[in-house]
């Protein structure tokens, strides 16, 4: 997958220090409430040729969380907006 800019984002989380370029890159979101007041980070990712494939053949989608805590998370096809 990869994350791609988009007209909401405002705000740019950079990768780790401990990280290179290679494993991780700056990432664009939308960082402020929802429509209900609700703190929230969104983020846009596009599936690659490859992903897509891979999803057809029923593989699963994974999501990392780098850190000790899993806030709670959301996955989906359907903007925000």
């Amino acid at each position: 997958m990869l994350a791609v800019d988009f007209p909401q984002s405002n705000f740019t989380f950079g990768k780790p220090i401990s990280m290179t370029d290679e494993e991780c890159g700056d990432l664009r979101v939308f960082r402020g409430p929802d429509g209900n007041g609700t703190p929230v980070i969104i983020s846009k990712w596009q599936p690659s040729k490859e992903d897509i494939e891979a999803i057809n053949r029923g593989e699963g989608i994974y999501l990392y969380i780098i850190g000790a805590g899993m806030p709670p998370v959301s996955i989906c096809t359907e903007s925000p907006w």
